[in-house]
């Protein structure tokens, strides 16, 4: 999971910025839905209700959509975009109310345009298959911060938003009689991944950890495993908030300042020469470097899935990153019983290889995977045809308003024209029996008049002769 991106400040205090959520979005869309989707219904909900006017009704309900700022704002790649889309209209948490037109001979491009679905039943739904829209009615929201639609969603990995959500959801997602707000929950590992929908408890475990890096939420209180479940507690967690954030790092402002004047200091004096034999050197000190933050990462892994930190560090120098993330990935799986540590213990240090149901889920995911490419090419192929379909008919209705129009004599000659381009000669005796008074002439009529008039014919690989 990537972990460079720039420290995250906190999120400001409740007192402004924010969009009153409707709970659906933390509690069914960010759960089950696709990270494609998670984004575009975010940047959807952002247009919409971050701007309201003096009655509290949003400025703008229809958001104009273009590929480039649901790239560019929205955080979802080109390729990702057709189908998040899809989905998230069959969800029900978006509607089209316009496509978007392509840039055509003297016709301007269109934006497509999209609306949040709204439900207008007076129940509000909790589970996806009874959801067809937005809760309309009063209540069931959460102030979020702007900052988780502008910085968590777009640029985090799913389990990181995933994680984040929850969070945000249990606390100030929750408010008592005298209008207070939690300002910590606490949240067991089940309890998350169950919520959250994340498939393991490894990765599981990187999204807490990556999440409190970055800063967005922070552990109050640390949990505890042992082996008598009375003695054991869920941690607690709190959204990171700008101002606890400021007064952590306002510490340590001089140290990075002071390390790049040292190192720009340093750079200068040095012969160009010397630089080149140092590469090596530095280089050396880089993969140091990468290998200790590995090792790091292995700790902080070990520590979350119940080990003490002497022996999580003991056993992070001794075993690879990799094996230690799949270990923990795959503990689940192996149905450990009464000494789930000693098990994980004994799999990472021999490296034991992944069990039975770990091979089936793969095998049953390359299928799934396989199976929903087939079905994506399916659709593409249907909707081009059903593209293909709609621009005949257009093409039809228009030559035959000209049919409409026309003379009798100018029918005579398109009709004769069609019958001598014709190579059958069954179907050239069904086109002499067509009356001129018809309203609807055969197909190899109307591709005559289209060529005569050069408009498109209702096929495009016909080929018409213009002269007898």
């Amino acid at each position: 999971m990537e972990s460079s991106r720039q420290q995250f400040p906190g999120f400001e205090p409740l007192s402004a910025n924010y969009l009153y959520t409707v709970n659906q979005f933390l509690d069914l869309c960010i759960p089950n839905c696709s990270r494609g989707t998670v984004r575009i219904v975010a940047y959807i909900l952002r247009q919409t209700l971050g701007w309201l006017d003096d009655e509290g009704q949003p400025i703008q309900e229809q958001v104009r959509v273009t590929y480039h700022d649901l790239i560019t704002k929205a955080g979802v790649s080109r390729g990702a975009i057709g189908p998040a889309l899809e989905e998230a209209m069959q969800s029900g948490f978006i509607v089209c109310l316009s496509e978007g037109i392509s840039c055509a001979s003297g016709q301007s491009a269109q934006s497509a345009e999209y609306s949040l679905c709204w439900d207008q039943r007076d129940e509000y739904q909790k589970s996806l298959e009874n959801f067809s829209g937005f809760h309309a009615g009063e209540g069931h929201r959460t102030p979020i911060p702007n900052a988780f639609f502008d910085e968590v969603i777009p640029h985090e990995p799913l389990t990181v938003i995933k994680v984040v959500a929850a969070v945000l959801r249990h606390t100030i997602g929750y408010q008592n009689q005298f209008g207070g707000r939690r300002s910590s929950a606490p949240l067991s590992y089940s309890f998350i991944q169950q919520y959250a929908g994340i498939s393991s408890r490894a990765s599981l475990c990187e999204a807490l950890t990556v999440a409190q890096d970055r800063g967005y939420i922070t552990c109050v209180e640390a949990g505890a495993v042992h082996v008598d479940k009375s003695l054991q507690k869920a941690a607690k967690y709190a959204i990171q908030w700008r101002s606890a954030a400021a007064q952590e790092t306002s510490g340590s402002k001089s140290v990075p300042e002071e390390r790049s004047r040292i190192r720009t200091s340093s750079g200068s004096k040095s012969e160009p020469e010397n630089r080149f034999k140092n590469r090596t050197k530095e280089k050396t000190l880089q993969n140091n470097n990468i290998k200790q933050q590995a090792v790091a990462d292995s700790k902080r892994l070990l520590i979350t899935a119940g080990f003490e930190e002497r022996a999580a560090e003991r056993l992070s120098a001794e075993a690879e990153p990799t094996v230690i993330r799949q270990q923990i990935e795959w503990l689940d799986h192996r149905n450990p019983t009464a000494n789930r540590l000693g098990m994980l213990r004994k799999a990472i240090t021999e490296n034991w290889p992944a069990p039975p149901a770990v091979l089936e889920k793969q095998k049953q995911n390359a299928v799934r995977e396989a199976e929903r490419i087939k079905n994506h090419k399916q659709h593409e192929r249907e909707a081009l045809i059903d593209k293909e379909k709609k621009l005949r008919n257009s093409r039809k209705e228009a030559l035959l308003k000209i049919w409409e129009e026309a003379t009798i004599s100018e029918r005579q000659r398109w009709l004769q024209l069609a019958i001598h381009n014709e190579p059958s000669h069954s179907i050239a005796n069904i086109l002499r029996r067509q009356s001129l008074e018809t309203s609807e002439p055969h197909t190899q009529v109307l591709n005559v008049m289209a060529t005569e008039r050069q408009l498109p014919p209702i096929f495009e690989n016909a080929v018409i002769m213009t002269s007898v």
